[in-house]
């Protein structure tokens, strides 16, 4: 069955959601990641939630006890079971990721549907301490994908267990071990197409020049990085190697219409960890592959969540900095939903008089 789900099929989401979401719900639930959460984590919750996606792809296989046939549900559809019998920490959890209220989308307002997932996590927390938590969280995440479990907690976990090795265990949980595809390659360099992309590119931001907007290639060569928000997948030695963990954020956002369904969760959050790494003073890194796309939203957004910029002038200004495009039009259309614009035809309204010459090959 792992075979015949593509590499942007949302099940992969979260596959990475349930691990990340049981690992960081102390951190959800108010506390401070201590050095044995990691061990606690993975001797658990983490090792029934490994199981459970280890058969993940075997029909006829039964995971074993009500909460991990859940997990496994929840997994494979996006919706949490109603919950069995019991009173113990699993049954707790399972009870708080099933009824905990998902608000509807008011993206204007910063309320997003997977903002349940905290919630979640922080009753099952009050009702059944930190193991009940791990357990909502597992189930929670694996509802809402990694891309629904804030940067912020991700970050704040990493010194204990970095999110990309979390993601990296769950993945290969599911498929096996396959160290030619992500997240254990090496590297994301596509020969045919880094014929035409292998030089750097960076820019300055043109709302705030501590912020860099650059391309992979960037990033991988950069020895004087101090933090990094990547918005694409990045091998293993892709990422500037003197950086801690909680210093490079992955966020999980593909560059393709329908495939985010965390969208403007997604370009909000990313947005706010620049802000965050920002706030400490640090020159933040702001790439995707090729700059030209997620790289553009997330910078608008940015701009407009710290400097109070006008969205749509922010689009527009952003993109022809970085000869940008819109083949990906939602992007646009999300981020300037986040301040109320209706979008609706981001080529249009962006570039009444024609879109900017496209000077750099988009890179995929």
């Amino acid at each position: 069955m792992a075979g015949e789900w593509e590499e942007r099929d949302p099940i992969w989401d979260r596959v990475a959601g349930a691990m990340v979401g049981g690992a960081v719900a102390p951190v959800l639930a108010g506390r401070e990641a201590g050095p044995d959460d990691g061990r606690e984590y993975a001797r658990g919750v983490g090792a029934l939630v490994t199981g459970v996606l280890r058969g993940l792809a075997d029909e006829g296989r039964d995971p074993g006890d009500g909460w991990s046939r859940a997990l496994r549900a929840t997994v494979l559809t996006g919706e949490v079971p109603a919950p069995g019998a019991g009173s113990g920490p699993s049954a707790v959890g399972w009870g708080a990721a099933a009824t905990a209220p998902a608000p509807g989308l008011d993206a204007a307002r910063g309320v997003f549907p997977c903002a349940q997932l905290v919630t979640a996590v922080r009753a099952a927390h009050g009702r059944g301490g930190v193991e009940a938590a791990r357990y909502a969280g597992a189930l929670a995440g694996a509802r809402w994908g990694v891309s629904g479990v804030p940067l912020a907690a991700q970050r704040a976990f990493a010194a204990v267990a970095p999110p990309r090795r979390l993601v990296t265990e769950a993945l290969v949980a599911v498929r096996g071990d396959a160290p030619e595809q992500w997240p254990q390659k090496r590297t994301q360099v596509h020969p045919t197409l880094d014929r035409e992309n292998r030089r750097t590119f960076a820019v300055p931001h043109p709302y705030d020049p501590g912020v860099t907007l650059c391309n992979m290639e960037y990033v991988r060569d950069s020895a004087d990085a101090e933090a990094v928000v990547s918005l694409c997948r990045m091998g293993a030695d892709d990422r500037p190697r003197h950086l801690a963990p909680g210093d490079v954020v992955e966020v999980w956002l593909h560059d393709s219409p329908g495939a985010n369904p965390n969208l403007h969760f997604v370009l909000d959050d990313a947005a706010r960890a620049v802000a965050a790494m920002r706030a400490e003073g640090k020159r933040v890194l702001l790439h995707c592959a090729a700059c030209q796309s997620r790289t553009p939203a997330v910078a608008a957004r940015y701009a407009s969540l710290t400097g109070g910029a006008d969205v749509v002038r922010a689009l527009r200004t952003v993109i022809e900095t970085v000869a940008g495009h819109l083949d990906n039009p939602e992007l646009s259309r999300a981020a300037a939903a986040l301040d109320g614009v209706d979008l609706a035809d981001p080529p249009a309204l962006l570039f009444p008089d024609g879109l900017p010459a496209l000077t750099r090959t988009p890179r995929s």
